[in-house]
């Protein structure tokens, strides 16, 4: 096992990634949804806190004075406490909505930004997950340890920064105590959001080396081999084996056709060894005649042989059989420049069978 991961040098390919994405293998730095959430968090508070704070007040006051006036207490009823109840938690729930509904997105947001669109059709059931015996062991695993380790050192680096953030306004925590309620909140707040905020900055930090460890780590676990590369490529393209008998194949079947096509041609014209190309012309059904047939070397001669045994003219033009060898492919109609070539050729073939019309080619 070990011989082969140090085998794995070739970057993983396209197919190979596409795969690991599938089972849902994907490079995710969970410190980069952190931070999202906690930068969104602190812009929500800015945002909502103040309307929040004199609605919650508003709610509060009206409730204590409630509680306190003798006349409501003697007359309150449990209906009246209920509905006290239900508005309170209306009120502190439409509070709460749309600071919670930000959160929501914002962290779908974060982790799609990584990920991607990714829906996975079924899920996997598997039972050894149920094991405690292995469950426990994947949770002191190496890689649990360091993460564990990275994490406490992540709070320990980000605590510290916060505490020195705190620590440089302690001396103005003295003078709060003068302060009425509205003063004391807002002091509060700020020393909140400064800390907040230079926490965030440092959080953001961890997440962006986080995301780019995350990413390396994913591209080094789906490392291959050049054997499984190789194998990739064979699955993907097929295999050269059997593409070349496939091709051979079809050559043969390809020869077989042009070879019973030849006794239906008209004229077979040659090179007049190294080529031999058979033309097909019907002037009711056909424009302009088809090359039924072509072949060079030891097909040629095959092709003449077979015009011989069926009575098929051979015409020797070397000009006018290179070009339909180079230009025609079997089952195509000769180009319009060699109309006249052609059919001085066909003239020729039809008149010595008596067959002459005044419109050989139109």
């Amino acid at each position: 096992m070990a011989e082969d991961k140090d085998n794995k040098t070739e970057p993983a390919t396209p197919k190979r990634k596409a795969d690991a994405r599938k089972d849902g293998n994907i490079a995710v730095s969970r410190d980069v949804t952190t931070a999202a959430l906690l930068f969104s968090g602190i812009g929500l508070l800015a945002l909502f806190a103040g309307p929040g704070i004199h609605q919650l007040t508003d709610i509060t006051r009206v409730g204590l004075t409630r509680s306190f006036d003798r006349v409501v207490h003697t007359s309150l009823t449990v209906q009246q406490l209920h509905s006290l109840v239900i508005e309170v938690g209306f009120t502190s729930g439409l509070l709460l909505l749309p600071f919670l509904g930000g959160l929501a997105l914002v962290a779908a947001g974060a982790t799609m930004a990584q990920t991607g669109l990714l829906w996975k059709s079924s899920l996997p059931c598997d039972i050894g997950r149920l094991n405690p015996i292995k469950g426990f062991g994947r949770i002191v695993s190496l890689r649990s340890v360091a993460e564990l380790i990275k994490s406490l050192l992540k709070i320990a680096i980000i605590g510290g920064i916060g505490a020195f953030v705190l620590w440089q306004d302690l001396p103005r925590l003295p003078e709060v105590v003068d302060y009425d309620i509205w003063g004391l909140l807002a002091v509060m707040g700020w020393l909140t959001l400064k800390t907040a905020a230079v926490i965030v900055g440092a959080i953001s930090v961890v997440a962006g080396a986080d995301f780019l460890y995350q990413r390396w780590e994913w591209e080094r676990s789906l490392k291959m081999t050049v054997q499984e590369v190789r194998e990739e490529f064979r699955d993907a393209e097929g295999d050269p084996l059997i593409k070349s008998r496939v091709r051979s194949v079809q050559r043969d079947m390809m020869r077989k056709r042009m070879m019973a096509a030849v006794p239906e041609a008209d004229v077979v014209v040659t090179n007049p060894t190294h080529l031999a190309v058979a033309l097909k012309y019907d002037q009711a059904r056909m424009s302009a005649p088809i090359v039924v047939a072509k072949g060079a070397g030891h097909l040629a001669e095959r092709i003449r042989a077979v015009a011989r045994q069926h009575g098929v003219a051979v015409v020797e033009n070397k000009f006018v059989a290179r070009t339909l060898y180079k230009l025609v492919d079997v089952g195509k109609a000769i180009p319009a420049d060699l109309y006249r070539a052609v059919a001085e050729i066909l003239a020729f073939v039809f008149r010595a069978r008596g067959l002459v019309s005044e419109r050989v080619v139109r």
